[in-house]
């Protein structure tokens, strides 16, 4: 029955994913393009659209890509031509295998920790919760690195969670943590920092079989080598440069100047401790990171409109409440699973903060699974105390808490596959490949 629940889940995950895969949304984007091209360059010569031989980065529009989503589109554009729905596919089949690495992860967590739900059902609804997660099928169903970099940290954590016990596991773990950076920029920060967390926390496990670790660390260090010489280019940080909210220090220190003027005109003092560049590069930074916790951005209206349905945010709003008793829940456990969630979360967020266009979508990517593995277990926390209510108000709660469910996904789902097109057309670049297809006609 287990093994029933969890395959109906992924195939629900694969139905999410894959209907309308190549129609919705209705073209490819530039960096879809991009991304497209340069697998279909090296698939036929070896090289990217700048004739660079196997390249370690893809310059694309200056922005220097992370390669591993072009590798992986080469095999379904080899299988099935240089088209949308080849482009998107290794994005879809990476959505079902976080779908199924949540299981996994969530099942390794919490297999050894005192719930009042068994790790086994918690994992099964943190799961289905994925399958379903707007915020995950946005870019499920679309050729963008972020995507890949959620599926390979997912199982870089389950591997070295298994691999304290299996020793085996920690080659797979080592190469996957290593593997990220060459999935999307946000997991370069992300992964050294959740690697050096789990380190810390599993350290007596880690330094008991310190000789066992010798091979897993040359696989580490084999495979993010090649990206070395890419960290030393200084072209490689065009797109840090061009992302943050730093660069332009003329509009961040505008304020900041006249201030200072005034302070310097009235003779106060406190002027150069309160108004200098590093009190506002420092708030530039911290509103950064906290925007990442607006709940209006998270549950109602998302970010640029290529990051979300119409009219919907990146969670269902009926995941709020479940969303705080399970973060309540979990922190009241003060154990190790705690601990990796809550550095998890507030880890996602380090990446964009430096970043201009906040909070954003695609850069947080990183928070997943994490809101999903809260909300399940709030939702179990709020089932057992419903049961303990009178009947008639547990059938008042039920009928209105299931209308509401059904209400927000089916909504969630007309506005994605019905709206989306319509509405956010422009955001996808609709109209560059009907007039190419257009001139080569004429």
């Amino acid at each position: 029955m287990t093994y029933r629940v969890l395959i109906g889940i992924l195939i629900l995950a694969a139905i999410l994913r894959f209907w309308q895969l190549g129609i919705v949304p209705p073209s490819p984007d530039w960096d879809e393009a991009a991304l497209g091209y340069n697998a279909y360059s090296i698939l036929k010569t070896g090289r990217d659209e700048y004739g660079t031989w196997l390249p370690r980065v893809l310059r694309s529009f200056d922005d220097y890509k992370p390669p591993l989503y072009a590798y992986l589109a080469i095999p379904s554009v080899a299988a099935f031509g240089l088209n949308l729905w080849s482009v998107r596919l290794p994005s879809a089949l990476a959505g079902i295998l976080a779908v199924f690495g949540v299981y996994v992860l969530t099942k390794t967590l919490l297999e050894k920790t005192r719930t009042r739900v068994p790790a086994q059902t918690l994992a099964q609804m943190s799961a289905l919760l994925l399958a379903i997660s707007p915020w995950h099928l946005q870019f499920s169903r679309i050729a963008f690195e972020a995507n890949i970099g959620v599926t390979v940290h997912i199982w870089a954590i389950v591997s070295f969670l298994k691999g304290l016990r299996s020793k085996m596991w920690l080659s797979l773990a080592a190469f996957l943590f290593a593997l990220g950076f060459y999935a999307y920029h946000s997991e370069r920060v992300f992964l050294p920092l959740m690697l050096i967390v789990l380190t810390i926390l599993y350290r007596k496990e880690i330094f008991r079989s310190l000789p066992s670790l010798i091979i897993p660390c040359v696989i580490g260090i084999v495979t993010i080598a090649p990206l070395v010489t890419v960290f030393l280019n200084g072209a490689s940080w065009t797109r840090l440069a061009g992302t943050s909210s730093l660069s332009d220090k003329t509009g961040v220190l505008a304020r900041s100047v006249r201030k200072l003027g005034d302070d310097n005109a009235l003779h106060n003092p406190w002027g150069t401790i309160f108004d200098n560049r590093r009190i506002v590069y420092a708030r530039t930074l911290l509103d950064g990171y906290l925007s990442h916790y607006s709940l209006r951005w998270l549950f109602l209206i998302g970010d640029n409109d290529r990051h979300h349905a119409p009219d919907m945010g990146l969670l269902y709003w009926v995941e709020f409440p479940f969303l705080f008793w399970g973060i309540f829940t979990a922190w009241k456990w003060k154990n190790r699973v705690s601990k990796i969630l809550f550095s998890w979360l507030f880890i996602a967020p380090i990446a964009a903060s430096p970043t201009s266009e906040l909070p954003h979508a695609i850069r947080t990517l990183v928070f997943l699974p994490t809101f999903q593995i809260f909300i399940a277990v709030g939702f179990f926390e709020g089932w057992l105390w419903l049961l303990r209510q009178q009947r008639l108000l547990r059938f008042v709660i039920l009928t209105a808490g299931v209308g509401a469910v059904i209400f927000n996904i089916t909504y969630y789902i007309h506005m994605y596959f019905g709206h989306m097109n319509r509405e956010y057309s422009q955001n996808w670049q609709y109209g560059y490949k009907e007039v190419v297809a257009y001139a080569s006609e004429h």
